[in-house]
């Protein structure tokens, strides 16, 4: 059988065996975890293909279910297998494979696969050892198991959305928004392959396996811990506020030739380098601004002069400026700054990945280094169905 994802070093867990079942963005990188790490990965897609093969983004804007980024960054290092478990032949099929398999991973609705007779209590009786994480919106149980969710929904449910923007102008007009990226979904990915090492960690001493239930919007409620410790105390919650010039003249955002700053000249020896690196403007020397207080008071007249000096700049040079003169600072990155990044490329974050389709892609590598030097390597994401021969005669 051919084996895909052939790790350099890094195979923590090379000899375990995952089906991966999901669709979308958790479950498969929940799998993706375990496959960049050694593990043997399937990704079992019915004949249509996982959804995410559609959500793009596409390489020219042109799609195409072979090469969905998407799709892509959560299914490295996977063999791919489509499969109609709603047969009674896929059905055997994947019943054969579940009998070698260390792990399943799936994200149907709850009660799905029970009810094609391919449920945990129905594998485990064929595989005692077996492991299968559920990661779905709401869990298994409760009055909320079986209804969809998408990032916007369980951004809001986990009360994450409440802090999303921070202070606005007008709170009537601007609500909260929704955590950008999918956020929702990796964090329920990553808290899934977490609860799966500790399920297998567990079936190392009790010698059985066992089924691990994650919720989405409960991983994604975890965070927001100091408004949830608040009110567990009786404490007055935090609430959205409106901007304020006392706010702003802490911590401004201001606009650059491409992008955004943030700079916070707070403290009076930062506000007297401030003026020195802006060149000492005559404006400088207004009274008004003499002292924190002032510029407080009339920060819309201050604003516009410093977007004067920052709107003429690039945001990394006012970054540079302001940090060399240690006045706290800060560009807003977009994805484009992240790949040219000196940082993220001193420390090798991304990572080339050929695709017959999408061609060669720089795919975020793993947020940590080894002291052996070791890497983890990343090899592409199978097309639909590419190694059906493997696994079925």
């Amino acid at each position: 059988m051919k084996r895909r994802g052939q790790i350099l070093s890094v195979n923590w867990f090379k000899g375990l065996k995952v089906l991966d079942l999901g669709q979308g963005i958790s479950a498969p990188f929940c799998a993706k975890l375990f496959a960049d790490l050694g593990a043997t990965v399937i990704k079992v897609e019915p004949p249509e293909g996982d959804y995410s093969r559609t959500l793009g983004p596409f390489p020219n804007d042109v799609p195409d279910i072979e090469a969905s980024g998407t799709f892509l960054g959560v299914n490295t290092n996977k063999s791919g297998l489509v499969l109609d478990i709603k047969t009674d032949t896929g059905k055997q099929i994947l019943l054969d494979l579940v009998k070698s398999s260390d792990v399943v991973v799936e994200s149907f609705v709850p009660g799905y696969l029970d009810d094609l007779g391919m449920g945990f209590d129905s594998l485990s009786k064929e595989n005692p050892m077996l492991i299968m994480t559920s990661v779905s919106p709401y869990g298994q149980s409760g009055p909320w198991a079986k209804y969809e969710a998408s990032n916007l929904i369980i951004s809001n449910l986990s009360g994450h959305s409440m802090e999303h923007p921070g202070p606005v102008d007008d709170l009537a007009k601007q609500p909260p928004l929704q955590l950008g990226a999918h956020q929702a979904e990796f964090l329920g990915g990553i808290c899934a392959a977490t609860a799966t090492a500790l399920a297998l960690n567990r079936r190392s001493v009790h010698g059985k396996g066992c089924h691990v239930d994650v919720s989405q919007v409960e991983s994604l409620a975890l965070l927001p811990q100091t408004p949830l410790a608040a009110y567990a105390i009786g404490a007055p919650g935090k609430q959205r506020s409106k901007s304020s010039a006392g706010k702003a003249s802490l911590l401004a955002v201001l606009p650059c030739k491409d992008g955004y700053v943030g700079i916070s000249p707070r403290q009076q020896d930062q506000w007297e380098r401030m003026v020195e690196i802006m060149g000492a403007p005559e404006w400088a020397g207004d009274d008004r601004f003499a002292t924190e207080q002032g510029r407080l008071d009339h920060w819309d007249n201050l604003e516009a002069l410093l977007i004067s000096w920052t709107s003429t700049m690039y945001k990394e040079d006012v970054y540079r400026l302001c940090q060399s003169t240690r006045i706290p600072s800060f560009p807003l990155n977009t994805a484009a700054d992240l790949f040219d990044s000196a940082q993220f490329n001193a420390r090798a974050f991304f990572v080339d990945v050929d695709h017959p389709v999408a061609g060669t892609l720089k795919y975020p590598g793993w947020p940590f280094h080894l002291a052996s030097g070791d890497r983890v390597s990343m090899d592409r994401a199978p097309m639909l169905g590419e190694h059906n021969q493997d696994f079925i005669q």
